[in-house]
């Protein structure tokens, strides 16, 4: 079946899950995706989150959303911290933030490119540039730390690497200018590509530590580029977990981390304001409930007995797939049913600016989906 909206809420495949008179006509169900001809009985789920960060006067809200997005990236790693899961080995919980301000293109897309704009009231002596080099670089070590340097990882898909350089510092005047450079990519590929949101905001936060250096010669202001004003700023992104934990709890969370790193910078400013006066954090889009099927169930074996025909199956313990697709829907409408995602392409490619299929993966699938559906059906 080919469904509408299945990247902008899944409405399409509701109306099938939702449908009982179509549901008299079938006892499983196999959702084609971007699986690398893997065979999957499970799937992780995601949550699209928007922050709307609206700060009280004299705040400003490019500079809070760096502390809202580090207390995001803390509570996502705490999420998978908790996630032991036996067809989920690997805990797939993805943290990505792919829209800020103008900057990015969808919640589950890597956001590629940020700049943002560091301006001085009075003209800056010599010494501001290396301090802001400085800075700039501690905040980047700080990120590397924690998610690798992928200018030294090479991109499979172009053989170059993954990130050409982290960032490009231009002087305007009183201004620097600061580009930061990430790989896009699926969500679910977060830790194989470059977030440039998250990079952006650990720099912007090693300035901040460093503003009363920096504002000697005079005050000193942090700016989102292309952005009208700095009294609101909108972050977009998505947070993904597998069955240890349930969806409700995952938003009640990332609300609660958002306000919480609101309310720091707000302390750090000496304001009294609670984080939540100053975010609103809403989840409007996508909305993946994880779920586990029965790795051994009779649907399963017939597509493993397939997938073997077709020299597909690779002898090796059966897994949950590591992103969220329409699956979950009829997981969650049927508990107990049987529901496989499985097809060509690959995760790494899905989103990224080298999106692609290739036609003998595509040839692949067509063989095994005639195997498994002969089986299925008791044909063969």
């Amino acid at each position: 079946m080919f469904v509408i909206e299945e990247e902008t809420g899944g409405n399409g495949s509701l109306s099938l899950a939702t449908d009982r008179e179509l549901r008299k006509m079938y006892d499983s169900v196999l959702i084609g995706e971007c699986a690398g001809l893997n065979i999957y009985p499970a799937n992780r789920g995601a949550v699209w989150y928007r922050a709307e960060i609206k700060p009280p006067k004299g705040i400003s809200a490019f500079e809070m959303a760096a502390f809202v997005i580090e207390e995001l990236e803390k509570e996502g790693a705490a999420i998978r911290a908790e996630s032991r899961h036996k067809l989920f080995p690997q805990r797939p919980v993805q943290t990505c933030h792919g829209i800020i301000g103008t900057f990015g293109e969808h919640p589950s897309r890597i956001c590629g490119k940020v700049r943002f704009i560091i301006q001085f009231k009075n003209h800056p002596g010599k010494e501001v540039e290396p301090l802001v080099r400085d800075c700039l670089e501690s905040g980047l070590e700080q990120y590397i730390g924690l998610y690798g340097d992928k200018t030294k990882i090479s991109d499979p898909a172009t053989g170059k690497p993954m990130v050409a350089r982290h960032y490009d510092l231009k002087r305007d005047g009183n201004s620097f200018e600061v580009r930061v450079h990430g790989a896009t990519g699926h969500m679910g590929a977060i830790r194989e590509r470059d977030g440039a949101i998250t990079k952006m905001a650990c720099m912007v936060r090693s300035l901040i530590l460093s503003k009363a250096k920096l504002s000697a010669s005079g005050p000193v202001h942090l700016l989102l580029a292309e952005n009208s004003g700095d009294s609101t700023i909108v972050l977009e992104g998505g947070q993904g977990f597998v069955p240890t934990h349930s969806i409700d709890e995952v938003m009640e969370r990332m609300q609660s981390a958002a306000e919480c790193g609101a309310e720091n910078y707000l302390y750090r400013c000496g304001r009294a304001e609670s984080g939540a006066q100053a975010v609103v954090v809403t989840y409007e889009k996508l909305h993946n409930a994880a779920f586990d099927g029965d790795p051994d169930s009779p649907t399963m074996r017939n597509a493993i007995a397939a997938a073997k025909a077709c020299g597909l199956w690779k002898d090796e313990p059966v897994k949950g797939w590591t992103v969220s697709c329409d699956a979950r829907l009829f997981a969650t409408e049927y508990p107990g049913m049987p529901v496989l995602t499985f097809g060509p392409g690959e995760l790494a490619l899905a989103h990224s600016d080298q999106e692609q299929i290739a036609i003998k993966d595509i040839m692949k699938a067509a063989e095994f989906l005639a195997l498994f559906l002969l089986r299925q059906t008791g044909t063969i």
